[in-house]
């Protein structure tokens, strides 16, 4: 596994396991993306900061701007959609939106 060249800020967040061959993910390969919005129009370095104090992390992050942060490295499993199941096998992306819940979460194009 390696991690993505887009990646222009990093900040490990210390919630995260190893992705392992388990009963969760039987090969310990990735085998699908996951994306979900952050709730808010974070920068990627905001985001970071949740994912020092909160018990949640992605692997990935991308903000408004297109900039793109990493949080767990792709050896690991972030703690992301409170599934152990699909983060055992997912590349974790959390997005800004660009509204709130009066546009049901948009997220930035």
């Amino acid at each position: 596994m390696s991690n993505s060249k887009l990646v222009s800020y990093t900040k490990i967040s210390p919630h995260k396991n190893p992705r392992k061959n388990d009963t969760y993910n039987k090969t310990g390969k990735i085998t699908k993306i996951t994306i979900h919005h952050m709730a808010g129009n974070l920068s990627v370095e905001s985001c970071g900061n949740v994912f020092q104090t909160r018990e949640v992390s992605a692997n990935y992050g991308i903000d408004s701007n297109g900039k793109v942060g990493m949080y767990v490295e792709e050896k690991d499993r972030s703690w992301a959609s409170s599934s152990p199941e699909n983060d055992y096998k997912a590349v974790t992306i959390e997005v800004a939106n660009d509204g709130g819940a009066d546009t049901d979460w948009h997220v930035s194009d």
